[in-house]
């Protein structure tokens, strides 16, 4: 009897004990950051896979690599279903382009489901910085989806354009897309998404699988559209009749697709460090993609308060909780109260005086009675530009700090003789960024560069997932340029925007 009620005792202490944080390991590579809560072997394997295929993208489209990259931050979660729960949706996985920090996540699944969304993610990130031109929606989505089959063997052999069964799955039981739709639409304009993917991805493998021209009309088909070449005009000079082409694809999705195999060995980065984080760490990872990420936050915001307050709170935990009080609080029905953000923060800065992020933080808080306050102190702008400054001699290449110390004076309708250059080195560290982009074109129009302006924006009026207001600016562009006269625009991001480019 008394083993019985002590056996019951320790099962029900045990299921009182709130379940411990997962164990996240972090792995630290040329070209990204890594976080999982999977095994050492699984996460350095992923690695990897990553750097050869970063690699591989060099090598096939001739793209040298940076001295200095700039690392894409990547969360692997256990399951699709993980994703879905965080993003709230049926999704596989995402990438996220932001001027604070780009990420991506996937999924580990056993299936090569989850490396290969990740290849798919990573794609988008890879056309952002290396080709830098504005291509239309259907080659944006067809490269990611073309590129991600990539396989690497452990004999060192690879394979490249290896067909895609779920895209050749959508394209013959799926919705038949006209060709000229195709050319001309995003995803949001075509009734079955995953139609717009498969066919997307059809297209170009057959264009660039093409062994007489591999690929060159794809190419000379971007150039003349962004020569200002109308899209269709465009593809019917590079591409042929369209009637044609659309004949031509509908064949060539029914036979055997070709793929390219070689054993040329990558000269990928091979320097991986593996780092097991500690359970509080860990805890820190998990609240701070969702914080990023998560289409519910007000949750998080609690439980980062929680941690942040444990005897063992740091710098960064007290900053991930003040960025999540400012984002809640930075709305209209929140009253722009940001009083425990500033708490937050100023407990951040006392643990850590150096906290290049938590410096940018301080000096957004000190601007924001500018925009919202009944009284502002004018000495704000001074002392807003003494913590940027400080962030950016903290950290030269962090694109935020040069991001906000342009939109301080911005903001405030000042001039500054570095607002251009500090915009455009920003531009230079995170193209992906729409943000950046955004401020970096309103800028070159202020100084009457409207065709660099434009240019830049086309690469968001033609984002396969939503423009972001960036075709009606082009429009204003255009016109301001066209009579001589001065654009009024401004960018605002959407506190509720989706900006993930995901895999539906």
């Amino acid at each position: 009897m008394k083993n019985w009620v002590a056996g019951l005792c320790a099962l029900l202490m045990a299921m009182a004990v709130p379940a411990s944080a997962a164990d996240w390991k972090k792995a630290e590579t040329r070209h990204f950051v890594i976080y999982s809560d999977g095994s050492t072997s699984q996460l350095e394997d992923y690695a990897i896979q990553l750097e050869k295929f970063d690699a591989l993208l060099r090598l096939v489209f001739g793209r040298p690599a940076s001295e200095q990259p700039t690392r894409l931050r990547i969360y692997l979660l256990r399951s699709m279903g993980q994703v879905e729960d965080l993003r709230g949706r049926n999704i596989a996985g995402f990438y996220s382009p932001r001027v604070e920090g780009s990420y991506a996540v996937s999924n580990r699944e056993a299936n090569d489901r989850g490396l290969r969304t990740l290849f798919h993610e990573y794609a988008h990130h890879f056309m952002f910085n290396n080709f830098g031109i504005p291509a239309p929606a259907w080659f944006v989505e067809g490269f990611a989806e073309y590129v991600s089959t990539a396989e690497f063997k452990s004999n060192g052999e690879w394979i490249f354009g290896y067909p895609q069964k779920d895209r050749a799955y959508s394209v013959n039981n799926g919705q038949k897309i006209p060709i000229e739709a195709l050319l001309t639409s995003d995803v949001s304009e075509i009734r079955d998404g995953g139609a717009f993917y498969g066919w997307s991805w059809a297209l170009t493998h057959m264009l660039d699988s093409d062994p007489k021209k591999r690929g060159d009309q794809i190419q000379a088909y971007l150039r003349e559209i962004n020569s200002g070449t109308e899209n269709l005009e465009a593809a019917r000079k590079h591409f042929g009749d369209l009637d044609e082409l659309e004949s031509n694809l509908r064949r060539y999705v029914r036979g055997s697709m070709g793929y390219s195999k070689s054993d040329l060995p990558l000269a990928y980065a091979r320097d991986i460090r593996i780092t097991d984080l500690s359970s509080y760490e860990g805890e820190l990872v998990e609240l701070t993609l969702e914080r990023i990420a998560r289409y519910e936050p007000e949750a998080t915001r609690d439980k980062l308060r929680s941690l942040a307050e444990r005897g063992e709170g740091t710098a960064e935990s007290w900053y991930q909780f003040a960025e999540i009080e400012f984002a809640l609080n930075h709305k209209e029905e929140a009253g722009y109260d940001f009083s425990a953000a500033e708490a937050a923060v100023d407990r951040a800065l006392a643990l850590d005086g150096n906290h290049v992020r938590a410096n940018l933080l301080k000096g957004r808080l000190l601007l924001e009675p500018f925009d919202h306050g009944d009284d502002p102190d004018p000495a704000n702008w001074a002392a807003a530009r003494e913590y940027i400054g400080k962030a950016n001699r903290l950290d030269p290449a962090d694109p935020l700090a040069l991001y906000d110390f342009a939109n301080s004076y911005l903001r405030e309708g000042a001039s500054h003789p570095q607002i251009t250059d500090a915009l455009k080195m920003a531009f230079s560290l995170a193209p992906e960024a729409a943000e950046v982009r955004f401020a970096y074109a309103t800028q070159l129009a202020r100084e009457g560069r409207y065709d660099d302006a434009i240019f830049l924006l086309k690469v968001l009026a033609n984002n396969p997932h939503g423009d972001r207001g960036a075709k009606a600016v082009i429009e204003a562009l255009t016109k301001a340029r066209d009579s001589g006269g001065i654009a009024s625009i401004r960018f605002e991001p959407s506190e509720e925007e989706d900006e993930s480019t995901g895999d539906e």
